[in-house]
């Protein structure tokens, strides 16, 4: 299992000599509308190109299924499947450096089964790490003027991402609020004296994930936040640019914990009246500040869509830096919707050296000057090499 520590956000990031992380072969079968494609990549751009609704999205979330055992699309993984079908089936081939090493997804209505090199993973926790992806989508929207919970999302995927150990942390910290929060709604019902002692042992275990997570996004927006600062100034020309985690801006457990216990004694009534938890990571929110105003609130469309590039361009930057290792950018059909300056300006700011696979109705739309390693073209599920 591939795992890093994040930084303090007093400290530089340096990186190892850098090591190729390049998806080589990719195989789909059954998976949304595309029957089967099998694909031979390198590093470069690759251009998958065909009108809406062909296979292009489908295909760019496959790559991320395989990566994350997610979709950014939907919760409901038996729409994966292709109609009519019983099994979706993914194989990727990755290189990392001299060695290689194969990805399997094999996904049923009610069962998915991930093989690392033929190997079975007893969670799918242990897939982070093993292919990095850095995903542009339509969607991204969705974490700037969606719910805190996308927000959250965003944060722990790509804390996730370069560090596989926080996915069991996450996994630990929910068990304890669904327990917290059963304790709870009894006592909503009925308030007794055990209820109360049984909460407050949970109370414990609650506090001590709760403090860790709340840690781990702290320190994550720290180190963003310079990045996405940056990149969304040269995207937009505009600024000042800033991001706050809510939990707080000091990553220093002792405190998060000390903070977090006071408030929840304060709270302890207003819980057990309301039968839920209260506070804690999962109430918490990413928020991102341009010229004192909120851009989840008070910001224009535009100004929205550009703070979600420089989110992900940071993303990605983040990822190379503490790996080593350049992530996969998947670049699905956000290009359209720029005019040729911030068209520009977004290529100037990829990086451009490492794997990326792009989505566009034409060529043409991608603005000239991109030097491109192959073109496919999508259509009804279909994909072939130009």
């Amino acid at each position: 299992m591939r795992s890093a520590c994040l930084a303090s956000p007093t400290q530089t990031i340096t990186h190892v000599g850098e090591a190729q992380m390049i998806l080589t072969s990719f195989l789909v079968r059954n998976f949304r509308n595309i029957q089967e494609a099998n694909l031979a990549l390198s590093r470069g751009i690759h251009l998958f190109s065909g009108a809406n609704a062909q296979g292009k999205t489908a295909l760019v979330e496959a790559i991320l299924f395989l990566a994350t055992s997610t979709s950014h699309r939907t919760r409901r993984e038996e729409e994966l499947i292709r109609w009519g079908e019983e099994v979706a089936f993914l194989r990727g081939v990755i290189q990392h450096g001299e060695e290689s090493e194969s990805i399997e997804c094999g996904l049923e209505k009610r069962k998915k089964i991930i093989k690392i090199d033929k190997r079975t993973l007893p969670r799918v926790g242990d897939l982070y790490g093993h292919l990095r992806t850095v995903l542009f989508a339509p969607e991204d929207l969705q974490i700037i003027a969606g719910s805190p919970q996308e927000r959250r999302r965003f944060l722990d995927m790509a804390i996730a991402q370069i560090d596989s150990a926080y996915i069991p942390l996450l996994q630990q910290f929910r068990r304890a609020l669904n327990q917290r929060n059963r304790i709870l709604k009894r006592l909503q019902l009925t308030k007794n004296a055990e209820g109360m002692r049984e909460l407050g042992i949970w109370d414990h275990t609650f506090l001590d994930y709760s403090t860790q997570v709340t840690r781990r996004r702290c320190e994550m927006t720290q180190v963003l936040a310079p990045l996405v600062r940056s990149f969304y100034e040269s995207l937009a020309e505009e600024g000042p640019f800033s991001m706050k985690y809510s939990g707080g801006d000091e990553a220093d457990e002792f405190i998060i914990r000390e903070r977090l216990q006071n408030r929840l004694e304060r709270i302890r009534q207003s819980e057990i009246e309301r039968g839920a938890s209260l506070l804690g990571p999962h109430r918490d929110d990413l928020q991102f500040i341009l010229a004192d105003k909120n851009v989840s609130v008070f910001a224009s469309q535009g100004q929205r869509r550009t703070t979600a590039l420089a989110l992900r361009l940071a993303e990605a930057k983040l990822s190379f830096e503490k790996t080593g290792a350049r992530p996969l950018l998947l670049i699905d059909d956000v290009i359209y919707e720029m005019d040729n300056t911030r068209r520009g300006r977004f290529w100037e700011q990829v990086d451009q050296s490492g794997p990326l696979i792009v989505t566009a109705t034409s060529r043409e739309q991608l603005g000239p000057g991109l030097q491109l390693t192959s073109i496919f073209q999508v259509h009804n599920g279909e994909i072939h090499s130009s």
